[in-house]
């Protein structure tokens, strides 16, 4: 089964049109919603996807946050014991942020958990290379 798990870089792109990413994160999330069967957002990410809209214009924006992520079909994924404890083991292998590592945890996570098809989406080479190494 096909699986995009998102950093928040290429959400916030999405949402932000003066992003530098935008038109890119367009495409990104697009290609996932038409070519993935499910689509994830660790709760870690989650947060950090709301910061800006909630200093930009309060509960609306968080309500923006959540509506977007409704409409394209993201789940969250909570970060329970297991998934933290995977999330400090990236990071100390890593030194990417706990954010980051959580993002190549969720993926790792879901390829031990029977996915085959698992592709992260991040502007950030750094997460793309760390994933690519512990998958």
């Amino acid at each position: 089964m096909a699986l995009t798990v998102f950093d928040a870089d290429v959400l916030i792109g999405y949402l932000d049109r003066s992003d530098a990413h935008h038109e890119e994160a367009i495409e990104r999330v697009g290609g996932a919603v038409r070519e993935r069967t499910r689509r994830w957002l660790a709760t870690v990410t989650y947060a950090e996807l709301l910061v800006g809209p909630l200093r930009a214009v309060g509960k609306r924006g968080a309500d923006r946050v959540d509506r977007m992520l409704a409409d394209l079909r993201i789940e969250h994924v909570d970060v329970d014991r297991a998934l933290a404890r995977l999330g400090a083991e990236v990071r100390q292998q890593t030194s990417l942020t706990i954010a980051d590592a959580m993002v190549v945890a969720t993926a790792v996570s879901a390829r031990r958990r029977g996915f085959e098809d698992v592709v992260v989406e991040s502007f950030d080479a750094r997460v793309q290379r760390a994933f690519a190494a512990l998958s």
